[in-house]
Parts: C-alpha cells; structure tokens; sequence
C-alpha cells in the first residue's frame, strides 16, 4: 500500500575522505559513487526533495548535470570524522527560505551515503515498512547485524527539532560499505552481477 509522504533526501558528500581520496567520486560501472546515489533517490515515488551537502566544487559540478538537486555547502565543522547525523540535523535547523519551503512539509528524510552503490533494498518498499511498523528511525545492517550506513530513514520532525529517534528499526541492505581500493571492485562486481 502507497502511503502518502513527503520526503527529504539527504546525500552527505564529503571529499576531504582519509583512508580512499576522495572516495565518493570513485568511478564504478561508468558512474561516481555519488550518482549511483543521486540515481538511486531520483527513482523514489516519495523523495521529493534531493539535497547534497559538500565543500567540493567536483560535486557540485556532477550534481548540475542533474535535474531539481540542491547543493548545500558543508561547514568546516562537519567535515572530517564529525558525526554524519549532525549534518542531517544542520541541514533542516540551517536551511535558507527557498530550501526551507520545498522541506517544510516534509514527513520524512532518508539519508543516503554514496558509498554504498550496490544497494539491494527499494527505497521506497523500505519507506511502505517503515511507515506500516510505526518505526522512527529505521537504518540498514549488513549480513552481521552492523549498521553500515547505507541508509537510514528518520522522521523529519525529529531531525528539525535536532534529536533523532527513540523507536529504531533495522533492516538488511548487505552491500558493499566502501574504505579501500579492493572494496571499490566489490561492489563493481556485485553491481555487474546484478544487471
């Protein structure tokens, strides 16, 4: 059953990575990690809004060849090892007028980090269980029950208000979650595999 939601979806993407430069600008099957992921929102019924938060100029570039995205420029202070929740937070506490009216109504936001393009789980199948089993957060495990970070759907009156969730779901996604060179062809193998 088709529920009716407005959702925010948030693309965190960071270039200052350490352990793989500039990791969400890797190539895999002809595309960046984050247009996978732009890819990947763009094919939701519910996601109605797009935002990606960088400080790369290389991102905002590759978000240009893309219809309706709103690019936020990340603070200093959330770059590096800082929590990715509080980018999502900043997000919907900061937003200018424009941004503010397309989020305003939003019931919903889906947090997708690029570095996980081989994601096995519809985003929008995971938004119908979020919403059918009353979850307030629900975020992605792989085969061993670890968050991995793939995707995490939160309530957006939680995000605005700067507190994120007390009634947490899992649900698994067991994709590739990226660090090294040898993961990049992982999930390129797995992406082939699955066409």
């Amino acid at each position: 059953m088709k529920h009716d939601l407005s959702v925010v979806g948030i693309i965190p993407a960071k270039t200052d990575s350490t352990r793989l430069l500039k990791k969400n600008l890797q190539v895999i099957n002809g595309k960046t990690l984050l247009e996978h992921s732009l890819d990947y929102a763009k094919n939701s019924e519910y996601i109605k809004t797009i935002i990606v938060s960088t400080e790369s100029d290389e991102v905002r570039k590759i978000c240009e060849k893309y219809d309706d995205i709103i690019v936020l420029g990340r603070p200093e202070h959330l770059l590096k090892d800082a929590e990715v929740a509080d980018v999502y937070v900043d997000i919907f506490q900061n937003l200018n007028d424009d941004v503010l009216k397309l989020t305003s109504s939003a019931t919903h936001m889906v947090a997708l980090q690029p570095d996980h393009p081989d994601r096995t789980r519809n985003i929008d199948d995971m938004l119908d269980y979020f919403v059918d089993n009353t979850y307030d957060d629900l975020v992605t495990v792989d085969s061993s029950g670890t968050r991995n970070g793939s995707i995490r759907i939160t309530k957006a009156k939680y995000v605005k208000k700067g507190t994120m969730s007390k009634r947490v779901g899992s649900m698994l996604d067991d994709c590739t979650n990226i660090h090294s060179e040898e993961d990049l062809r992982q999930a390129e193998r797995n992406i082939q595999n699955n066409e």
